[in-house]
């Protein structure tokens, strides 16, 4: 990794989840990977597994209900979550606001997985997301969290 002022950051959106790659991977020396995400009302990630990833997650702004294992609260602006990889984890943003929240994951890869979420045809087909989970060594446990 080299110390760098001003990486131009990617965007893009999938299912309500609107993200910014602020660091990818390939800056990092595919050591971790930060994102941030806005997640409007009612939308949120599914209950999945990522097999291969350590995760981090800093709530800024809003209030999003998170599980991971066999915890399940609601948080507001300043709560954290960690998630060890192997572990069923998942949110929803159950307010009126879009909440904005920053994810580390380590070691990096994650971004690619956005990036390929993003360029499904909308609305995304089952099959397709779960090609994706299966390219970047995620897995969908339960639709009903997200």
């Amino acid at each position: 990794m080299q110390s760098q002022i001003g990486i131009k950051p990617e965007t893009g959106s999938f299912s309500g989840i609107g993200f910014r790659i602020d660091v990818p991977g390939t800056e990092t020396g595919g050591r971790l990977t930060v994102i941030e995400m806005n997640v409007k009302p009612g939308a949120g990630a599914p209950l999945h597994i990522s097999f291969e990833e350590d995760k981090y997650f800093c709530i800024l702004v809003g209030r999003l209900r998170f599980a991971a294992g066999d915890q399940e609260r609601e948080l507001t602006a300043g709560a954290t979550v960690t998630v060890a990889r192997g572990t069923p984890h998942g949110f929803h943003n159950p307010g009126a606001e879009v909440a904005q929240l920053i994810l580390v994951s380590t070691p990096a890869g994650h971004d690619a997985f956005f990036r390929d979420m993003a360029a499904l045809p909308v609305p995304h087909q089952l099959p397709d997301v779960a090609a994706v989970c299966t390219k970047h060594k995620q897995q969908i446990v339960d639709l009903t969290l997200g």
